[in-house]
């Protein structure tokens, strides 16, 4: 069945409906759902990333943020805490989200996809072991804890790689273990996101109230 998402002008003003691989494929602006997990974990708190299925179509086996995914047609941007439930088993309350704005999301895929993203960005605080969550193997088959000071570094460019603790599905079996992170490993952002999130985290952690993207 196609799956039908709400199409934008760039000024985020809504101008109908599309198929979404059409809409992806022509460059229509869209919006989506990003949330990012922190902890307390650790010396500096830590972020949660997914590992993606090595059955997505897009970006197999890569990191990626926490919980995302694209808006269908008539949500609101809190209707995407449903991706949070999907990928990870959790039931956040709408409240328990802290917004961040929204971030442009622009670029241009190797397989013809051409993104023009509204995604609406979210943090979520969370201080639940790795092991409490219930992943769809589906989409999700392991997580990553980055604890924020090394993770801060790694995307400054100061370290080229960082040891995390991770959990991973194999076949619906579960498995904790360390393994190495490094840039690569993410999907990749023509902008310096990754660490904007890691910076907005810690400060999240240090108490600070007024939070941006």
């Amino acid at each position: 069945m196609s799956e039908i998402i709400d199409v934008f002008d760039g000024n985020y003003k809504h101008i109908g409906q599309f198929e979404r691989r059409a809409a992806e494929k022509q460059g229509l602006w869209h919006h989506t759902f990003h949330c990012w997990i922190v902890s307390s974990r650790g010396d500096t708190g830590t972020i949660v990333l997914q590992l993606r299925s090595p059955n997505k179509k897009n970006y197999p086996n890569m990191l990626d943020i926490t919980a995302a995914g694209h808006l269908q047609a008539g949500e609101t941007p809190l209707d995407g805490l449903r991706e949070i439930e999907e990928e990870l088993g959790a039931r956040p309350t709408a409240e328990s989200l802290i917004p961040l704005g929204i971030k442009h999301d622009v670029m241009d895929e190797p397989d013809g996809v051409r993104n023009r993203e509204f995604s609406h960005v979210y943090l979520l605080r969370d201080d639940r072991e790795l092991e409490q969550y219930i992943l769809d193997e589906s989409e999700v088959t392991g997580l990553v804890d980055v604890p924020i000071g090394p993770g801060l570094q790694l995307f400054a460019g100061e370290l080229e790689q960082i040891e995390c603790a991770a959990i991973r599905l194999t076949d619906g079996a579960r498995e904790s273990f360390r393994r190495q992170v490094a840039v690569p490993d993410l999907i990749p952002r023509v902008d310096a996101y990754y660490l904007k999130i890691f910076i907005t985290a810690q400060l999240l952690l240090e108490g600070r109230k007024y939070l941006s993207i």
